[in-house]
């Protein structure tokens, strides 16, 4: 009964400890920070990853067949932070954030601090129905 009881215990805790690691990473990236010279070094070149930064969050578009060369449609720097171009130029899909949704998250640029900006946390969530409205 003793060997039941210890066999059912390991397993409880095994599934418990697998449970917990699986949960982890969905959030880890929020840890990495990156600076925008560090966020530089990912420009897909001499077999580096490739990520962008988009409202202060920093995806890993390496498998994207876009940014194979490092360089989306010849227009976009992998390493950079896309924000203004995606709030600007992009075609309606970037701006609901249908496209970035689909790739890892990785980490979270950090903003320079200067007195006329302030630090903001990472927006989340791409999708114009969860965005506050400027009126």
């Amino acid at each position: 009964m003793k060997k039941i009881f210890v066999l059912l215990s390991l397993i409880a805790i095994s599934l418990n400890l697998s449970y917990s690691k699986e949960k982890k990473p969905n959030e880890e990236w929020k840890n990495k920070k990156f600076t925008t010279e560090e966020l530089k070094k990912y420009n897909g070149q001499n077999g580096m990853p490739v990520y962008v930064a988009v409202d202060g969050i920093v995806y890993d578009v390496t498998k994207s067949k876009y940014w194979k060369t490092g360089k989306h449609k010849n227009l976009h720097d992998a390493g950079n932070d896309l924000t203004k171009e995606i709030k600007n130029d992009a075609p309606k899909f970037h701006k609901q954030g249908k496209i970035l949704e689909k790739f890892p998250k990785v980490g979270v640029l950090e903003v320079e601090k200067s007195t006329t900006t302030a630090t903001t946390e990472p927006k989340t969530d791409l999708k114009p129905e969860n965005q506050k409205k400027n009126n």
